[in-house]
């Protein structure tokens, strides 16, 4: 597998009235900027503004979105010039359920007070679907793309969703002419499907090479080729079983999973509908297909590279960003809230600073100490820079964009 290297970042730009262009080379931003033409209006992912009101925009494209529940891969091409001009990482909220916790509990144990006698309110909560804890997840996708769509025209998007057949009923799909049963756990056939499930590891000594699916109930004795009477085992545990050297005592695992992969899907398709896209939907293992076809390593980005461009290797001009929704509303006077500022510089601030060997270096300000302060870079993730040797380039205000550690 060969890894996808960064060619020439591309600038994002948009005209006086900030629609948005064509994103152009670095080369090109870097002229205009000098001839007065244009000025920086953000600098990760790097964006310019013309001076100029630009008629007819042209150009579209399409977003890949490998959706996760801890990181959501994303990348943005142009199908048309098989460019990649924006790929990451969005980087989900893991506490929403636990602070949820603790506010009933907070509201259960005030409702047992003696207090002054107030209305009922037991029936005023509105229910929402789906849950908080799956919605905030949707909704920071949809929150990336609307601050994309300010700097490039996105047109299309692309969803992975897990395909299952939760009633038992197989269903057919074609991918290159080729015909596919789908039931129960994502891939094309019985050990796919077991290994899959089993997340490629072995149940007995937890190996990950030589990987095989045994039948728990022998098809000989009725057994069926259902991934729910099958388990993975590695070469050398299979051959052992079969040799009755040992007995196979732990249960295989129940596949709890899909209903909990498809919440929130139908929710996502329906807010990246209201955005204007068109939306279709491809299954976790045409990614793996695609992304094998085309030779790229694995990751979310290139997850979602993969899914848009399916049978050719893109020009990659981007570098890997990390993205991370901030919270927008902010509990003013919270009494356990401490200062987040020193000599002018915040936490996620965007920082260029001057290293005495790496030279001009750009990153978020991670952490805020005494004597120096550490940014988030795309060499290290927490690298030490002087305070009198750096100055401020962006404050975010609400996503919060910086170069990914890899």
């Amino acid at each position: 597998m060969q890894k996808l290297k960064t060619q020439q970042v591309a600038v994002f730009v948009v005209d006086m009235e900030d629609k948005p262009c064509l994103p152009t080379t670095s080369a090109r931003a870097k002229r205009l900027l000098a001839k007065g033409a244009a000025t920086v209006k953000q600098v990760i992912p790097f964006t310019i503004r013309l001076n100029r009101v630009v008629e007819n925009p042209v150009g579209e494209f399409t977003v890949g979105i490998d959706d996760g529940a801890k990181r959501v891969g994303v990348a943005i091409v142009n199908e048309t010039t098989q460019q990649v001009v924006f790929c990451g990482e969005i980087e989900l909220r893991q506490d929403v359920t636990r602070k949820i916790t603790q506010r009933a509990m907070y509201r259960r144990t005030r409702r047992g007070r003696k207090l002054r006698h107030r209305p009922a309110r037991f029936l005023n909560r509105k229910q929402m679907t789906p849950q908080p804890s799956i919605r905030q997840r949707k909704d920071s996708i949809i929150r990336f793309l609307k601050d994309m769509q300010k700097r490039v025209n996105i047109r299309r998007a692309i969803v992975e969703e897990g395909m299952f057949d939760i009633s038992s009923m197989a269903a057919e799909r074609k991918l290159d002419g080729k015909e596919y049963q789908i039931a129960d756990c994502e891939g094309k056939d019985f050990r796919a499907k077991v290994l899959w499930r089993d997340r490629y590891t072995c149940q007995r000594c937890k190996s990950t090479e030589k990987l095989q699916a045994h039948h728990i109930r022998h098809r000989a004795n009725g057994g069926t080729d259902t991934p729910g009477n099958g388990i993975a085992l590695c070469h050398k545990c299979h051959d052992e079983l079969h040799a009755e050297a040992w007995k196979l005592t732990t249960k295989h695992k129940q596949f709890v999973y899909p209903a909990w992969l498809m919440q929130g899907k139908t929710y996502l398709r329906n807010a990246l509908s209201g955005l204007g896209l068109d939306v279709s939907t491809c299954a976790g293992w045409m990614t793996a297909y695609w992304r094998k076809n085309i030779g790229i390593e694995k990751s979310h980005g290139n997850d979602a590279v993969a899914m848009v461009c399916r049978d050719y290797v893109p020009q990659l001009n981007s570098l890997y960003i990390n993205i991370k929704p901030r919270r927008v509303r902010v509990w003013e006077d919270n009494p356990t809230k401490v200062c987040d500022e020193r000599n002018g510089f915040r936490h996620y601030d965007i920082v260029k600073a001057a290293h005495r060997t790496r030279g001009w270096v750009v990153g978020s300000v991670r952490s805020l100490k005494e004597k120096a302060m550490t940014l988030r870079t795309s060499f290290d993730d927490n690298f030490a820079v002087s305070y009198k040797k750096s100055r401020l380039l962006q404050r975010p205000a609400g996503l919060i964009f910086s170069f990914a550690h890899k």
